[in-house]
């Protein structure tokens, strides 16, 4: 496998030891997904497509009393907790929300407007972060941040479809990018296999490396009706040329490793009709079956409206 080849923040940030103290201030923040449901203190949530047609995130930030955490030489004045929606998938990042913490109590509820939350391909594989960090620069201190938005304390609100597996990473290619990779210019995506999809499993890494390209990529940015029908049509082609180009690792196995990557898209193509490995060997040995498979797991007649 490959680990994700681009960072929201430098390794060599973290981790901020005088800072230490603050590293659990939002954990009690909580969410709430649709308006009749329940206020939750998970942050991993896999939904169906039917889930999404409903969907209405709430954020509930909660902050412990900062004088049981804040660092030395740091005030309430420095510090902000934001609200940040992130799309990998779109490349697209925005702060929601913000408040200074010395402004006394945070808001009660933060809730994400459905025009925004269509930027967002509407809520699939979307991330909601609280994050405690700095409003201004400040001098460099050893061990301690300087830099605004440098995060003392995260809390992440996954929410994910389970019609869009997270096998891959994705990249943008332009056409003269295209063209210097030995491709035609307006080649729409191209799937770079790493291996690893039978082995163990580990955070933040992927099997492939997907291309796409640069301009099909803003167009699904500007439009979220198109967006939210062409991504599980478009998974279903990567995942298709990974399972492909990968089966010879996995075509004699009896069980997957519970762990990795091909026993994660089994569960998650298997959540509503079954689908086993062995079933998955036979379907993928004739392309044009698997990609029928694909299509109905991943929902993609669901999504064109």
């Amino acid at each position: 496998m490959v680990a994700s080849w681009h960072r929201t923040e430098p390794r060599e940030v973290r981790p901020f030891f005088q800072a230490q103290s603050a590293e659990e201030s939002l954990q009690a923040s909580r969410i709430k997904l649709f308006k009749d449901g329940d206020i939750s203190d998970e942050t991993s949530f896999d939904l169906d497509e039917v889930d999404f047609q409903k969907l209405d995130p709430v954020i509930f930030p909660n902050i412990s009393d900062p004088s049981a955490w804040l660092p030395a030489g740091i005030s309430s004045d420095d510090l902000e907790v934001a609200l940040v929606a992130t799309h990998s998938f779109l490349k697209r990042s925005e702060v929601l929300e913000s408040f200074c913490l010395s402004s006394g109590e945070p808001p009660a509820q933060w809730t994400m407007a459905p025009k925004v939350l269509n930027l967002f391909a509407g809520g699939r594989n979307l991330k909601l972060s609280l994050a405690l960090c700095l409003r201004n620069d400040r001098e460099p201190v050893p061990g301690s941040p300087f830099i605004v938005g440098h995060w003392l304390a995260q809390k992440t609100f996954s929410i994910k479809s389970r019609a869009t597996p997270t096998l891959f990473d994705l990249r943008t290619r332009t056409d003269e990018e295209w063209v210097a990779a030995q491709f035609p210019p307006k080649t729409l995506f191209f799937v770079e296999y790493a291996g690893g999809i039978a082995d163990e499993g580990e955070e933040n890494t992927y099997v492939a490396r997907v291309y796409i390209h640069v301009d099909a990529h803003n167009r699904l940015v500007s439009s979220s009706s198109l967006s939210g029908a062409f991504q599980p049509f478009l998974a279903a082609e990567i995942v298709l040329s990974i399972l492909t180009e990968s089966l010879g690792e996995w075509k004699d196995l009896e069980v997957p490793h519970p762990t990795s990557p091909l026993a994660t898209l089994l569960k998650q193509l298997g959540k509503n009709s079954p689908l086993t490995l062995d079933a998955l060997k036979s379907a993928v040995t004739t392309p044009a079956r698997a990609r029928a498979i694909l299509q109905d797991h991943l929902a993609v007649v669901q999504a064109i409206k």
